[in-house]
């Protein structure tokens, strides 16, 4: 399902002392399919952009078009009601979106909500929460007697129970330990190696380099670049001047060239690193 975004402007308290323009005249194709990274520094648009993608947010002028469905400043809600199937979003903060008394009733209230019957999302939570690397112990529990990291995997339980074919997640493995954030991405890569779209919000650029496809970087408000991740971490001046951290293996690259080696700063995985590295050291 792909994304198209003309010429968004999206501003915040309009035409109050308070008004903050957020989105600048953002254009944006994200393609079908694909595995994308949305990065940038703290109030660069991010979180903006990816809200408008599900409709909890809509343009103050310009358009998004998520396939047939049209999102523009004049949408009545009810009107958007099958796009929330199709785009299912994981806040930065899981306790937002978490709210039953219970977690087998947060993760059924989407599928209930969209006629599944009881039994069968009964059924899909079930799934979900071993999915995310829960038990089903957890399903009579409080969803507010767990950790950061646990809401956070009830969250996207919540969501994947609802089968979306557009998943966002924004800085998705935030309070999770590295064994959690590396089981959780992995899971992501593979509901997107199953046709879904995926875009991963995120500050951590290790992630984007070893699991994303594209990358989209955002600087006060505008798209300031869309290109591949190869693309992108070739260009690592650009990168720093954003204040943006390298991958680990980025920064070694730096440091082997700066010693004499000719290496592509865009190698992610370790292996072929070492191979270059060998090679230049026999030639």
């Amino acid at each position: 399902m792909s994304i198209t975004f003309k010429e968004v402007e999206h501003t915040y308290s309009a035409d109050t002392p308070f008004a903050y323009h957020a989105l600048k005249g953002v254009n944006l194709n994200i393609k079908k399919g694909s595995m994308t990274a949305l990065i940038g520094h703290t109030g660069s648009g991010k979180s903006t952009l990816i809200q408008h993608i599900n409709a909890l947010l809509l343009p103050t002028s310009g358009q998004v078009q998520i396939e047939d469905i049209l999102i523009t400043a004049t949408n009545k809600p009810s009107s958007l009601k099958p796009l929330r199937k199709k785009a299912g979003l994981v806040f930065q903060f899981p306790e937002y979106q978490l709210f039953e008394e219970t977690i087998l009733k947060d993760i059924i209230f989407g599928p209930k909500n969209f006629g599944i019957s009881e039994e069968e999302a009964i059924k899909i939570a079930k799934d979900m929460i071993q999915l995310v690397g829960l038990d089903e112990s957890y399903l009579e529990r409080s969803p507010f007697d767990l950790s950061g990291g646990q809401k956070r995997r009830i969250a996207i339980a919540g969501i994947l129970a609802m089968n979306p074919d557009i998943l966002i997640l924004d800085e998705p493995t935030a309070g999770l330990d590295p064994q959690g954030a590396k089981e959780m991405l992995q899971l992501f890569k593979k509901v997107n190696q199953e046709g879904k779209t995926v875009i991963l919000v995120s500050h951590d650029m290790n992630q984007v380099l070893e699991y994303c496809d594209d990358v989209v970087v955002m600087n006060h408000g505008h798209v300031e670049k869309h290109v591949t991740v190869n693309e992108l971490f070739k260009e690592t001046d650009y990168l720093t001047s954003l204040s943006i951290d390298l991958p680990i293996i980025t920064s070694f690259i730096l440091k082997l060239n700066e010693n004499g080696f000719h290496l592509d700063p865009s190698i992610k995985d370790i292996n072929v690193l070492i191979q270059e590295i060998g090679g230049q050291l026999y030639e």
